[in-house]
């Protein structure tokens, strides 16, 4: 390989990484927010969670689509615990 491809490979896994960093910062950042949990946003799954409209806040979703409500959005018919979905 030429000193160019190198360089090449090791920007792209540069990229890789600061991607991953980005994703877990806000996942934290999220996490870190409960509050925001409520706020009306969409899911990566299609669908709409949180019930609270707000008009201009930070919805509690990362840029790859992950938000905390996911485990969460199912609840039982006889309303007693939750159903963790995959």
């Amino acid at each position: 390989m030429r000193f160019h491809d190198h360089l090449t490979e090791m920007w792209a896994r540069f990229g890789e990484l600061r991607r991953t960093h980005v994703e877990l910062y806000e996942r934290r950042q999220i996490l870190l927010e409960p509050w925001t949990h409520d706020i009306l946003h969409w899911g990566s799954d299609g669908t709409l969670h949180g019930s609270i409209v707000v008009g201009r806040a930070r919805p509690p979703v990362t840029r790859g689509g992950w938000c905390p409500c996911r485990p969460l959005d199912v609840v039982t018919p006889e309303g007693h615990g939750v159903v963790i979905s995959s």
